[in-house]
């Protein structure tokens, strides 16, 4: 018999501090699970099951959109189509002013400025664009002309089955045995001109403190170098002549004679958009060091690049590390869309098949570099961009990702008509709204442009609520209702994203919330509006279990997913534990705080971790209520 119910640790900070745990991927500290019973019980096939303690009452309830089922203020059809004009239709309302257009012209403009910009600076690089090629000779042999190598590559694909239909999805492409991208040679110049470079910088007065690049994902283990400034190290340091021609003669092959023609016919030609100017936005030469990264793997976290396609090269044998490779977010997809029916199956990171060959893929592709646990790996990663043809504005794809990137920072400092700073929280939210639905008006299945616009919408909606404006929750329940339809909807474009899976589980719980508390004041029957309750819980568990199942299995692909993962835990655990579902959140908790507990010699990476820490509070608050 467990004693009376103590009051719950602080949930509101709980919820707030971890509920938002929104759009950035974490890239912290890396915590090594630890090997208790709470843990290794579950086999990553268990997962569905073990989790799903309160989506039992969902089993009966057909998966419908929340919207379908709410009442008929927001009536969303069920064809694909429809439903995203008629979510986009009520957005649009939300944000009507007398100067949209103006504002919407004022965001455009700011942002192709932008891309004016990046294009212009890597103009000034030594890294020539695609368009270069008709009056670029080989610079350490002008009288050679260059020919163009025809890259020989396959797809990397996976098919999803359910009992209706079948689908193929192509996550990558790679070079075929016959044409790598760099030979052996060009591997050996590539690699000796980078520890050159690398040996340059720890010698000199800034005593190597830049070989930290301004790459995304700055990591333990991980050391890195641009390839434009290795050759402009070589041009100004005139370090041979002949050495430095042989290097930049490598990079205008590699890029004008490979890769441009590669990502042109495997990518490009089958745009809408074709005739714009291949450039590399940026080039990374990574190294990760195992034995530096020490018990953690080096490697990246799951993220998105900037660019049109990325190309991964890698560098040297498979011999000389253990580990490694890139983790794509859809090789879950046999899994997700399958309802955990294949996860017992093997989900490896991809490679490409040896020293000098390449995978390629869409940058927007969310993908990790998984864990090299051991050895060192070596690679070429080049950031492949698009630049518009004369009077032409840029790419779709790439308005839509600088829209999404920018809101935060854009709606921050941006000013009304009269050119007054957006002084109010509301305009600034209002004005995320905005970048994300313009996002969508240019690729309408961009999932996370719909992630990022409902949780734009989750976040008005609280502020609503903390600001109590609306005292009738017409207004505020409508909001909650729209960002959940839009989280809905990016689920269908991104469903192997454990962070959407996340936030709108959150956000159904915000709804799940508002209607316990005002039962008397809705219009259900009690018969009704009980058993819309059991569906909506049901839902709320669901959404936190598959996020929870997809984090289980990144993390089964050497990805560092570990801050997402605790993150879900914890929200789950807190959802459970308000219900006083003490047995389910305990066995949800104790997934993240055995890492707590087996990290507890390490003060900075206890402080590091508020989620588990709070985590582990919550489960020993748990742990009480049953005894």
């Amino acid at each position: 018999m467990r004693n009376t119910r103590q009051p719950l640790p602080s949930p509101m900070r709980f919820f707030t501090a971890y509920a938002i745990m929104i759009i950035c991927t974490q890239a912290a500290v890396v915590y090594a699970f630890s090997r208790s019973s709470a843990f290794t019980k579950l086999s990553v096939g268990d997962v569905t099951n073990q989790f799903s303690i309160q989506a039992a009452a969902a089993a009966s309830v057909p998966s419908e959109r929340i919207a379908l089922e709410l009442e008929d203020r927001i009536s969303i059809p069920t064809a694909p189509a429809e439903r995203g004009l008629l979510l986009l239709d009520k957005v649009d309302n939300l944000i009507s002013s007398p100067g949209d257009r103006s504002v919407n012209q004022n965001i455009l403009t700011k942002l192709n400025l932008d891309v004016d910009n990046d294009v212009r600076w890597a103009k000034e690089t030594p890294l020539p664009f695609e368009s270069d090629y008709s009056n670029h000779a080989i610079r350490n042999d002008h009288s050679e002309t260059m020919l163009r190598t025809s890259i020989e590559y396959e797809p990397i694909s996976v098919t999803a089955s359910t009992e209706e239909s079948s689908a193929t999805t192509t996550i990558a492409v790679r070079t075929k045995p016959s044409t790598p991208l760099l030979i052996q040679s060009d591997i050996s110049l590539l690699r000796e001109a980078v520890e050159t470079y690398w040996q340059h910088l720890a010698s000199s007065e800034n005593n190597g403190a830049s070989t930290k690049s301004g790459f995304t994902y700055q990591r333990k283990g991980n050391s890195e170098a641009h390839l434009s400034d290795i050759v402009r190290y070589y041009e100004q340091y005139k370090l041979g002549e002949k050495r430095q021609q042989q290097v930049s003669a490598l990079v205008d092959k590699l890029l004008l004679d490979r890769v441009y023609p590669w990502v042109r016919d495997a990518f490009l030609s089958k745009e809408d958009e074709s005739n714009g100017d291949l450039y590399v936005y940026d080039a990374i030469f990574i190294r990760y060091n195992a034995t530096e990264a020490e018990n953690i793997g080096a490697g990246q976290p799951l993220h998105r690049d900037l660019g049109y396609v990325s190309v991964n090269i890698m560098l040297n044998s498979q011999d000389e590390f253990k580990g490694g490779g890139t983790f794509f977010e859809n090789q879950l997809l046999p899994v997700v869309l399958n309802e955990g029916g294949d996860a017992s199956n093997d989900i490896r990171a991809l490679k490409p098949l040896g020293p000098g060959h390449a995978i390629a893929h869409y940058s927007s592709d969310r993908h990790a570099g998984s864990a090299t646990f051991d050895g060192v790996r070596d690679i070429l990663v080049l950031f492949v961009a698009v630049a518009a043809a004369e009077a032409e504005r840029a790419p779709k794809w790439e308005v839509a990702a600088r829209l999404k990137s920018t809101a935060r920072a854009y709606c921050s400092d941006a000013h009304d008509d009269d050119g007054s700073t957006m002084s109010s929280i509301d305009e600034q939210l209002l004005c995320r709204v905005r970048h994300h639905r313009l996002a969508i008006k240019e690729v309408p299945t961009d999932g996370e442009a719909w992630h990022y616009l409902g949780m734009a919408l989750l976040d008005y909606h609280n502020y609503d609520v903390a600001m109590q404006k609306q005292r009738d929750c017409t207004n505020n329940c409508s909001i909650l209702r729209l960002a959940i339809s839009c989280l809905e909807e990016a689920t269908t474009y991104t469903p192997c994203d454990g962070r959407l899976l996340n936030n709108l589980g959150i956000a159904r719980e915000r709804l799940f919330e508002d209607y316990q508390t005002r039962k008397e004041e809705t219009e259900m029957s009690t018969t009704d509006l009980s058993r819309f309750l059991d569906s909506l819980r049901g839902q709320v568990a669901d959404a936190f279990s598959r996020s929870i199942q997809i984090h289980q299995l990144c993390k089964q692909a050497g990805c560092d997913v570990n801050a997402d993962d605790e993150s879900a835990c914890l929200n789950y655990g807190l959802f459970l534990s308000k219900l006083d579902d003490f047995e389910g959140a305990i066995d949800i908790l104790s997934l993240v705080a055995a890492n707590y507990e087996a990290e507890d010699t390490d003060s900075d990476a206890i402080v590091a971790s508020r989620v588990l820490r709070d985590a582990s509070n919550l489960l020993d608050f748990c742990k009480r209520q049953i005894h």
